[in-house]
């Protein structure tokens, strides 16, 4: 089978990540797999240049005023290339997918990567365009259930792989006992909950005093940086809060926290909180897309409602003020994502989800 991955973003984010991960994986079990980016390349494109993989910069402005041409690029390339099936991640690039793939009998399979991302028109163009969709992929039961909303009737199929993340050794965090470490990675931006999780340090830092001293470390870059940075200044937490930007290890963090935050106020299944999860990581995210998939409140984490700093201060003064409750949720949380959440059984399920496609495809042929 030949797979052409079609990826709005070659920057840094999630499900950038998570495809370039899994390529290998695909590979070792005899999938032969290409890239495209609809942008002018970027980290995604070095990583396959560095790895011997096949991947095409469409070239798309980030205005878009020259669509026309990358439609038309694109069109070369599947004219040029057989592929069997077509799996686009993004909705720009999703539109496109539909529509120039159809004469071509491509299959197209379209990735879901959050139930927060169907905002302005875009539930509308899933309406009218379902028809030229082979199957939906959402990575969590909560993307396919607004997915299904949305759609209304004549749906096309649907299908649910959650994400994977690889092996992380699980290592004791090497900190002084008076300290405490906590940390979040994610992308510097308004959705990801920077300022509910600063608030919730400043109660912190309120309430135990000189008790504890509360590191925090802010894995990630983005456009939020000089706003987060002028926050933090003003909540009086420059000594406590660390930005590191963009690290290429992100387990070597993970191994240095006690208590790994995601704040977020809307998420698809993040590869963040599994991967610290599989460090070993106790855990804290907000209720939002897939997390309460992952998360059983109290279990293998806690779970808060998103916006809110003093829930979230209250939680994470839990897990300091109780270190064998830290342990256990620890615990836990990395027995069930060896059991469910690896790249090997992402790999498995989306081979299987491709070629029932392909021959769903060929019976209707």
């Amino acid at each position: 089978m030949k797979v052409l991955i079609f990826l709005s973003s070659s920057e840094r984010g999630g499900r950038e990540l998570n495809t370039i991960r899994l390529i290998p994986y695909l590979r070792e079990r005899g999938i032969k797999v290409e890239v495209v980016v609809l942008d002018c390349g970027g980290y995604v494109t070095k990583w396959c240049s560095d790895n011997e993989i096949n991947c095409q910069p469409l070239g798309c402005w980030p205005n878009k005023l020259n669509l026309l041409a990358v439609i038309w690029r694109f069109f070369l390339l599947l004219k040029i290339t057989k592929f069997d099936l077509i799996q686009v991640y993004g909705f720009t690039g999703s539109m496109v997918c539909r529509f120039v793939a159809c004469p071509f009998r491509i299959r197209v399979v379209v990735g879901i990567v959050g139930s927060g991302h169907f905002t302005g028109l875009r539930p509308l163009f899933e309406q009218i365009t379902k028809r030229l969709v082979n199957c939906y992929v959402a990575n969590s039961i909560a993307g396919k259930n607004k997915l299904l909303e949305i759609l209304g009737t004549n749906i096309p199929r649907v299908e649910v792989i959650h994400n994977g993340v690889p092996e992380i050794e699980v290592l004791s965090p090497d900190v002084a006992k008076n300290c405490f470490t906590v940390g979040t990675v994610a992308n510097l931006r308004p959705e990801k909950g920077y300022d509910i999780m600063l608030g919730a340090l400043s109660k912190i830092k309120s309430d135990l005093g000189d008790q504890l001293d509360i590191t925090y470390l802010i894995v990630g870059d983005g456009a939020l940086r000089k706003d987060l940075t002028k926050q933090i200044q003003k909540l009086g937490l420059a000594d406590q809060v660390c930005l590191l930007g963009m690290v290429e290890n992100v387990a070597e963090v993970l191994c240095k926290l006690d208590l790994f935050v995601l704040p977020s106020y809307s998420e698809g299944l993040p590869n963040a909180l599994l991967e610290a999860m599989m460090a070993g990581r106790c855990v804290i995210a907000t209720k939002v897309g897939g997390v309460p998939e992952i998360i059983e409140d109290g279990y293998n984490g806690l779970l808060v409602e998103p916006g809110n700093p003093e829930e979230l201060s209250q939680a994470i003064q839990k897990v300091i003020l109780n270190s064998q409750l830290q342990k256990s949720m620890a615990l836990r949380g990395r027995e069930l994502v060896c059991k469910n959440y690896t790249l090997s059984h992402q790999a498995e399920s989306t081979i299987k989800v491709w070629k029932a496609v392909c021959c769903q495809y060929k019976e209707a042929s």
